[in-house]
């Protein structure tokens, strides 16, 4: 190893003193130490050095203080049960308060928490397999080249653990001139004594190569860390491990270049600092994203291309598990891992992990499991419905720990409940991962072999004869289908129930709201809508996950903005008959004694109405055809007070882009054109909502009076324009009546076709009996009542 790297590591010695938790080293004799290194904790420490140094203008201007004050009530809570904690164990008997103090204090100093970050990216980042990548990582980011290969471990609970130095390698000369070929673009000081060139030649050979042959949860764990690490350097201001001096004198050196003036001024000069400030940081990103990216998808064909199927790949499972991991840069980095390796599998491949997971989907009817794996007696409690158990597999920090060193045998009995519901759980993400991402092209093959079919067939018959352990094997393994294609819906329709099961499930001791299990399930739905949409019931899927965005669940509102934008008419339409069933129940409410203030249709107003003007803003031709239901949501979605003291094209602009659309303030009416031709006049005062067949063909534009006595509407598809007149029930009882008093037969536009059809004509009134009808030809015509 060399100086700089001693010093690092001796900074990170000193640093156990002070942060127990991102990283631990053991010493094991004068030379030899193992390290501990927590990653979810040193994401921690860093993004907290980070908002420690910034002002708070920076903080609520990048929306962190709204962040922290959002959940500022659980964490005040969490620490003063802690503050209590610390106090009580304090003032216990027989302890002394200040030696207590003396070992709380240390905690709160100034931690090394960056050079422990650059000790451990600089230990497992795969030097060698890219020159440009490395001189990237040296002179901009600030890794250092390790001088000796490195022992790899895993702990318990999936933290990496580093020997320094190595084991003594005893491979053969002529091995590592074998194992050495394919690197020729690595270069090696020839001038270095004998056994210092081949401690650097056996160095450049594991870091490069060997480092990911050895394991696939060693696989596993660096790239995740590198990328999680990665994505968490990019977010942060001018994150490089190059020391502050080093960088100032690149910068003073620069300026000298570039100045070609010896008396700049004070102001060029300071613009001149932050240009070249900005541009260093803009090459700082840049460099971990390189980073990220090489470990994240190319990685592994650098290997491969070295000695074909001797990488050794990130287990998909494991990833599966980490997909809604609660620290948000593991959970991405695990994102990309996972999907990366699908990507490279194939079709095959994935059709093959299909095959071999589907097993462990849990088995839904409309309120029980189908069947329940038999298993020997045990003590342990039933799980819920489908033996998914979110305490173990999602909220437990044990859930997580580490495979066997290779890839384990899935198709093996589960040897405990435990470990079935881990499985059922992995199965639920990993299956529900492949239909959203990949469900169209996974093969939807029927088996075609006439043996296989034969062989179904007889154990179908000879089911009944076998043991209940032996029925639900056999049930199972007739359930398991290739693809997620229209003709093998079996898989697909089993997993759309499991993730519905997930998000639908009141909260529990044994599944709480917010779990890593309960969220993946979510973020799936959204995923592969159009792949689950023919078996859900649409209408619960979108009030379940409104339930949950309205107690500011992300996942949910991310799920529910894929499923708007993928399926923007099932959304309208659903939401339209659910606002309608609503109104109904308005109407009666005291009758029927419901507290509709209560209902998921209330409390998510605000979200519902978000949805509808991101679809009118994005589809605004595909909202035109349905423009009645979008006015019914969001009628519903207004508050009527607001809208009477300021007006529609105030309260909501969204849906006062439309030309068919509207609002006269004076009579409190809302009238809309629909694409049957007909008249949609909402009567505010009332809650009441009166069709009229105005037009065979789709309404264009209308517009009321100023004094909201008159109603004019035009179809360009009809060529007609029509005036209408309310008239209200005698003595303000009853319902309205509008009926036609007048119409024109118009002229047809020219190209129409090739025309803006949300801009084809536009209504407006020159008095309280005239209006101009401005068509999208630039024609203009007048008419009369």
């Amino acid at each position: 190893m060399d100086e700089t790297m001693a010093d690092v590591t001796s900074k990170a010695v000193s640093e156990v003193k002070h942060m127990g938790h991102n990283i631990v080293i053991i010493r094991v004799d004068a030379e030899s130490h193992i390290l501990f290194f927590d990653i979810e904790g040193l994401i921690v420490e860093l993004h907290s050095e980070e908002y420690a140094a910034m002002s708070p203008t920076t903080l609520e201007a990048q929306g962190i203080l709204a962040k922290v004050e959002e959940g500022a009530e659980q964490v005040g809570t969490k620490i003063q049960a802690k503050v209590e904690t610390v106090v009580k164990q304090i003032n216990e008997p027989g302890i002394d308060p200040f030696d207590s103090t003396r070992k709380i204090i240390p905690k709160m100093e100034a931690t090394h928490v960056m050079e422990v970050a650059q000790l451990m990216l600089s230990l497992i980042h795969s030097w060698g397999l890219d020159p440009l990548l490395n001189i990237v990582c040296e002179t901009q980011l600030g890794l250092l080249r390790p001088m000796v290969p490195i022992s790899y471990g895993v702990s318990s609970k999936g933290d990496m653990s580093l020997l320094l130095p190595t084991w003594q390698n005893t491979i053969k000369k002529e091995t590592v001139q074998n194992l050495f070929k394919g690197m020729e673009s690595v270069q090696l000081n020839k001038s270095l004594p004998e056994n210092l060139l081949r401690q650097e030649t056996l160095t450049r050979l594991f870091t490069a190569r060997l480092h990911w042959e050895l394991s696939t949860t060693l696989t596993s764990n660096h790239l995740l860390g590198m990328v999680a690490m990665s994505n968490t350097l990019i977010s942060m201001n001018m994150a490089t491990f190059i020391p502050e001096q080093e960088r100032t004198r690149k910068i003073s050196k620069q300026q000298s270049l570039t100045s070609t003036k010896a008396n700049v001024v004070a102001w060029a000069s300071d613009d001149e600092h932050e240009e070249i400030l900005t541009e260093q940081q803009g090459k700082i990103k840049q460099g971990w994203s390189l980073l990220s990216t090489h470990h994240c998808f190319l990685l592994p064909d650098k290997v491969d291309s070295m000695e074909p199927r001797n990488f050794k790949r990130p287990q998909v499972e494991l990833m599966a598990r980490r997909w809604q991991h609660h620290c948000i840069e593991i959970r991405q980095a695990a994102q990309q891992l996972f999907l990366g390796e699908l990507g490279r599998m194939g079709k095959k491949g994935r059709k093959q992990l299909v095959e071999n997971w589907a097993q462990f989907l849990p088995l839904y009817t409309h309120t029980e499991p189908i069947a329940q794996q038999v298993l020997p007696a045990s003590p342990v409690n039933s799980s819920s419905p489908g033996g998914i158990d979110a305490r173990q597999s999602s909220t437990d920090p044990n859930e997580e720990e580490i495979e066997e060193e290779e890839e384990e045998v899935v198709r093996q009995k589960p040897s405990s409940l435990a470990e079935l519901k881990r499985k059922q759980s992995t199965a639920v993400v990993l299956l529900g991962v492949i239909g959203a991402e990949f469900g169209q092209d996974i093969s939807n093959e029927t088996n075609t072999n006439p043996n296989q079919n034969k062989q179904l067939q007889q154990q179908q018959q000879t089911q009944q004869q076998k043991l209940p352990t032996d029925q639900q094997q056999q049930r199972r393994k007739s359930s398991v289908v290739e693809g997620f294609g229209i003709g093998n819906n079996n898989l697909a329709r089993l997993t759309a129930m499991a993730l519905t099961h997930l998000l639908l499930e009141p909260p529990t001791m044994k599944l709480p709201a917010h779990t890593p299990l309960r969220r993946a399930a979510i973020d799936m739905i959204g995923r592969g809508f159009t792949v689950w949409e023919p078996y859900h019931d649409v209408s619960k899927v979108l009030l379940g996950l409104l339930e949950i965005s309205s107690d500011a669940c992300r996942t949910a509102r991310h799920a529910l903005r894929l499923i708007v934008t993928a399926r923007p008419a099932a959304f309208i339409t659903t939401m339209a008959r659910e606002v309608a069933l609503y109104n109904t129940l308005q109407q009666n409410s005291q009758a029927l004694s419901v507290p509709l203030t209560q209902s998921v249709l209330h409390r998510a107003k605000k979200e519902i109405l978000q949805f509808v003007e991101m679809l009118i803003e994005k589809m605004q031709t595909e909202m035109s055809v349905l423009l009645v239901e979008v006015t019914d949501i969001t009628i519903h979605c207004l508050d009527m007070a607001d809208l009477k003291n300021r007006g529609l094209n105030e309260v909501c602009p969204a849906i006062c882009k439309f030309n068919q659309v509207s609002h006269c303030a004076s009579t409190r009416r809302i009238a809309v054109g629909a694409h049957n031709g007909h008249l949609a006049i909402y009567e505010l005062r009332q809650n009441k909502c009166q069709m009229i067949p105005a037009h065979h063909q789709p309404i264009t534009a209308l517009a009321f009076s100023p004094e909201g006595k008159y109603l004019v509407s035009y179809s360009c598809a009809e060529n007609r324009l029509s005036f209408w007149q309310t008239s209200p029930g005698m003595f303000g009882l009853g319902q309205s009546q509008t009926k036609c008093i007048k119409g024109y037969s118009t002229a047809p536009i020219p190209d129409v076709t090739r025309l803006n059809q949300m801009r084809l004509a536009k209504l407006i009134w020159i008095n309280n009996r005239t209006v101009t009808l401005m068509l999208a030809d630039g024609s203009e015509t007048r008419f009369y009542i």
